[in-house]
């Protein structure tokens, strides 16, 4: 994989903890199941673009794969009822600069630049 592959950013729907909180072992359950282990990187809210319209105001998260990897994950999510990926769009350069940044704040290399988890974990 080069890491010229174009990026999605996936708006994911989040389910609830007992305490209201975003479940984050389903979370990352649900998307090492659909994704794949090391696929994916995502935040907590969206820092960069506003909530997607089409996810009709549920509770999402914006979550960042390459493109070959968001077809294998909205295919795989199809079978969930309802969907938990309600719509992507494509990175703009300014967005992925800005998810590279994120990325950087979790796994720094010395060269300055972050790597995507799917660079670290299939170099």
């Amino acid at each position: 994989m080069t890491g010229h592959e174009p990026l999605r950013c996936l708006a994911v729907r989040i389910l609830r903890d007992v305490e209201g909180e975003i479940d984050n072992t389903e979370f990352e359950a649900f998307l090492d199941e659909v994704a794949g282990r090391h696929q994916w990187i995502s935040t907590t809210e969206w820092l960069f673009v506003e909530p997607p319209a089409e996810a009709g105001g549920e509770l999402t998260v914006p979550v960042v794969v390459l493109e070959t990897v968001a077809v294998k994950a909205v295919l795989n999510d199809l079978t969930n009822k309802p969907p938990r990926i309600l719509f992507d769009h494509a990175t703009s350069p300014s967005e992925t600069r800005k998810w590279r940044w994120i990325a950087f704040q979790t796994a720094p290399n010395a060269q300055g630049q972050g790597r995507f988890p799917w660079e670290r974990f299939n170099a």
